[in-house]
């Protein structure tokens, strides 16, 4: 936050925008051209070895509460640095957030932190406001879902959504698939050792990691040859050559080695 906002006039300063997804949460303020941070949507609990995610619809109320409290408490004086009570919040949500969450949420905002109001805006909505259009098919592919919602003249139409229960987490399970049983591993002792002989599954944070540094999405040309290539009805297409392989440490005596193939699918 600017030294000047805290010096001002006293009008009114610029809201809180919080998006709220099941595997990241980013969040700002209104005005701004990006995020302040983009953070994972969970929380560290004393005692368990294992984060507990924040955005959870089949844990009852109370539960769900402490987690929201925690988190957005985090949000708040962690990474935003400001006064809860003197902004005005706007939560981006997907248009088949559970109602018991919405509650909860809003709950946690007015009694705990007490702000001074809140605004629900649908996510698909809010996208086309930063493309200056009021009619559009907005996909959203998030880490549980895809999910498709036309706009027209901004209004969503809500009895025309389609989803599919396919998005990040259903590429995280493919790759982890893959790795565990085409990839090699080099440790301290042996080279060329099978992957799934050495770890039975892969860490989630990892698993981000390989795909975001490792992996691609080929051009267009590329692209349309391996098309041809998978549907080769004449038996004239020719797939193109795949890239390297890439080493990835995996700790610091662990390399794990990763396919072309692979890279080159995600």
């Amino acid at each position: 936050m600017p030294l000047f906002e805290g010096l001002g006039t006293g009008g009114e300063k610029t809201a809180v925008v919080i998006d709220l997804g099941a595997a990241y949460t980013k969040c700002g303020f209104a005005g701004e051209t990006g995020p302040r941070c983009i953070i994972p949507s969970e929380i560290k609990k004393p005692g368990l070895a294992q984060a507990s995610k924040v955005v959870q619809f089949n844990i009852n109320t109370e539960e769900l509460y402490g987690y929201l409290k925690e988190f957005i408490h985090m949000l708040y004086f962690r990474h935003l640095l400001v006064n809860p009570r003197d902004r005005r919040v706007v939560i981006i949500e997907s248009i088949l957030c559970p109602s018991h969450f919405r509650e909860t949420l809003t709950r946690v905002f007015f009694k705990h932190f007490e702000v001074p109001s809140v605004l629900f805006a649908p996510s698909h909505l809010m996208s086309l406001l930063t493309l200056g259009i009021n009619s559009a098919v907005v996909l959203d592919c998030g880490y549980t879902e895809a999910l498709a919602l036309p706009i027209y003249e901004g209004i969503p139409i809500l009895n025309a959504w389609e989803a599919l229960p396919l998005g990040g987490k259903s590429i995280h399970m493919e790759l982890q698939s893959r790795l565990l049983e085409e990839c090699t591993v080099d440790t301290g002792t042996k080279t060329g050792e099978g992957l799934a002989s050495v770890m039975s599954s892969i860490p989630e944070e990892t698993l981000e990691d390989i795909k975001v540094c490792t992996c691609f999405v080929s051009d267009l040309q590329r692209g349309l040859k391996i098309q041809a290539a998978k549907f080769n009805i004449d038996g004239k297409a020719e797939r193109p050559q795949q890239p390297p392989d890439v080493a990835y440490p995996l700790d610091g005596e662990r390399i794990l080695h990763v396919s072309g193939s692979i890279r080159l699918d995600y």
